[in-house]
């Protein structure tokens, strides 16, 4: 959904973005803790975590960043 407002949509985009990787990584982790549970190899599903941590780093990094910018400029 956009409200027509460039800088309003990006920051809800990355918040979705941040929201989405965290709840992956979570799942992620959870597959992982199974496969532990059944001696199982768990590589390839802590990198699969490794990637959604730090997509869901690299958005809150670029929200807290954006937001930042935003308050020095006073949104000009």
């Amino acid at each position: 959904m956009t409200s027509g407002n460039p800088v309003q949509d990006r920051l809800d985009e990355l918040d979705a973005r941040e929201a989405s990787g965290r709840l992956l990584l979570e799942r992620t982790l959870r597959l992982a803790g199974r496969r532990l549970d059944h001696d199982r190899s768990t590589g390839p599903a802590l990198r699969l975590a490794v990637g959604f941590h730090r997509r869901a780093e690299g958005a809150a990094a670029e929200l807290d960043g954006t937001i930042a910018y935003l308050e020095r400029t006073d949104g000009r």
